[in-house]
């Protein structure tokens, strides 16, 4: 997932990029260095997060 990917699966999914660290178990550092391409965005959240845009899951029913 690349960084634009990422940050238009936040926006699709309603998530902040401090809720987004939030909901991933992740420091909100990390999510801007996913943002901004400064570190790769894991496999496996790149699989979660397309998976619940595909499927229009709510982050917080997800909880």
């Amino acid at each position: 997932m690349t960084p634009k990917q990422y940050a238009d699966a936040l926006e699709r999914l309603g998530l902040s990029q401090r809720g987004a660290g939030k909901f991933l178990g992740v420091d909100e550092r990390t999510v801007r260095k996913w943002v901004a391409g400064d570190a790769r965005v894991p496999g496996s959240v790149g699989k979660l997060l397309r998976l619940m845009v595909r499927l229009k899951l709510n982050p917080q029913d997800c909880q």
